[in-house]
This record gives C-alpha cells, sequence and structure tokens, in this order.
C-alpha cells in the first residue's frame, strides 16, 4: 500500500507541484503514519527519509504526548483529543477539514516548546486506496 504514494509522486509534474508547496505536506495513512512529504515538510524534519517514513507524526515532529507511552503517537490518554488525528480521521471518512487551529507541545532537545498550527486535511484517492494530505502551517514560521 505505501510504495503507491511514492510511486505516484516520484512522476515529474506531480513531484514538481507538490514541493511547490510553501508549507509542510505530508502523505498520512489512518494511523497517521508518514508516507511522503515535500521539501518544505523536509526542510523542517531535518532527517533522513528512511528515519521519517512509516513512522506516526507525532514521533517524528516530537510531539511530547507520543513520548508518554511505550506505543508512541496515538496511544496517550490526550491523543483522543489531537487536532491532527481529529482532522485525519475526518478526512478518511470523507470530510476534508480546513485551517484548523491546534497546539503542540513539541519535545526539542531536552526542552518542551508550544507550537500554534494550522491544520488542514484532504482525502485522496488513488489507485483504489485512500490516503490523506495532511498540512500543517505553522512548523516552520
Amino acid at each position: 500500500m505505501h510504495t503507491v504514494a511514492v510511486q505516484f509522486l516520484d512522476q515529474g509534474f506531480h513531484r514538481v507541484l507538490f514541493n511547490a508547496m510553501p508549507m509542510p505536506v505530508f502523505v498520512v495513512d489512518h494511523d497517521v503514519s508518514i508516507l511522503e512529504y515535500n521539501t518544505a515538510a523536509a526542510g523542517f524534519l531535518g532527517q533522513e527519509k528512511k528515519a521519517v517514513l512509516r513512522k506516526r507524526g507525532g514521533e517524528v515532529l516530537n510531539c511530547l504526548h507520543a513520548q508518554e507511552t511505550p506505543h508512541g503517537c496515538g496511544h496517550s490518554s490526550v491523543c483522543s483529543d489531537c487536532v491532527v488525528r481529529k482532522a485525519v480521521g475526518s478526512a478518511f471518512r470523507g470530510r476534508a477539514v480546513t485551517r484548523r487551529v491546534a497546539a503542540m507541545e513539541l519535545l526539542t532537545q531536552g526542552k518542551t516548546s508550544k507550537v500554534s498550527l494550522r491544520v488542514t486535511t484532504q482525502p485522496v484517492q488513488y489507485d483504489q486506496q485512500q490516503f490523506v494530505l495532511l498540512i500543517l502551517e505553522g512548523l516552520n514560521d
């Protein structure tokens, strides 16, 4: 399933459009696992692609709550209220989310910081499979 998204985005013109977006954009699955991402997201993440792909968004972004349980992103008691997870779930049910405000607590080098985001999700179907585009504005502000 994961290779379909990558193959689709590796096509020349589609890749150029995807990378031209100035905000971090991710292609995710139902569990908010990252299947692909654009250049703006790569610049923010600063990690090698193999360290990011197929990992959950909260784990890659260093969400404080993803580290509260050994099961990671999506399993903490506060994850049920996560705006990112709710938006992705809504998109998988066919309802796009536009610029919903979210506050994330990120843990970077042992320090906690609060980040305000605008979360947008859009369901995408390709080759009889469903994916979600997750756009996180504010990550690179």
